[in-house]
């Protein structure tokens, strides 16, 4: 709970910054406009051409997310899927069923509607279960035990799992990374070596049922990797 509270307060601070007055003359500190706030490099990926718009029919996706979700980590891979005939599910923690709040870096972008809450995903059949990026948003899901239910459950079965960015710092809590050649952002890449993986700075890293990827900028590999998982289980 006490994650989920800091979450909220930062994007309700964010979203309130330009309406604040000012503090008194002299101050170190002044409330900040939206012009300030780092929206980071938007990733140069382009979407690849679509083959077929039935190469997923019948095929279905979970992307697990929570506020604070890095925009390109959920919009990117969701439109790839469903242009190529998936049914996608965006889950999102139970305290949060409407939807969540996409972020570019620190400034809050979109709202996305969630299709259903992790427990109810536990109830699905996941052809692939998707992890994404975004610091605030991999926080708050490698602490829900819903999730972590959800994800061992996909990779005891043996079905294909991802995670790209921060997302692959999920990988820890769910207990699946001791033994693993994995990557993930290099922010995490201690963390990942501590937890037991064997990192590895690559762009798209699949062994046995976990595909992962680094950053935004490999989302066009990531996506590659989303494809062989889907078309080889």
């Amino acid at each position: 709970m006490k994650t989920k509270g800091i979450i909220l307060t930062l994007f309700v601070t964010l979203s309130s910054l330009a309406q604040m007055r000012p503090l008194g003359s002299g101050s170190i500190f002044s409330p900040v406009s939206s012009q300030q706030i780092p929206q980071g490099t938007p990733p140069n990926v382009q979407q690849p051409p679509v083959e077929s718009s039935q190469l997923f029919l019948g095929k279905r996706v979970a992307i697990l997310a929570s506020h604070g979700v890095e925009e390109s980590e959920i919009v990117f891979p969701y439109t790839y899927l469903v242009q190529r005939g998936a049914q996608v599910d965006i889950l999102v923690p139970d305290w949060t069923p409407e939807g969540i709040i996409t972020s570019r870096f620190l400034m809050p972008s979109l709202f996305v509607k969630a299709s259903g809450t992790f427990t109810q995903g536990l109830l699905i059949r996941y052809d692939l279960v998707v992890l994404t990026g975004g610091a605030w948003n991999a926080q708050v899901v490698r602490s829900d035990e819903k999730a972590l239910q959800l994800i061992r459950s996909q990779y005891q079965k043996g079905l294909p799992l991802a995670a790209i960015c921060a997302g692959s710092a999920v990988l820890i809590n769910a207990g699946l990374t001791r033994g693993f050649n994995l990557t993930g952002s290099p922010v995490i890449k201690q963390d990942l070596i501590n937890a037991g993986a064997r990192y590895q700075n690559l762009p798209l890293v699949i062994e046995r049922n976990l595909v992962t990827s680094r950053s935004p900028a490999d989302l066009g590999y990531f996506v590659q990797g989303l494809k062989q998982a889907l078309l080889t289980r």
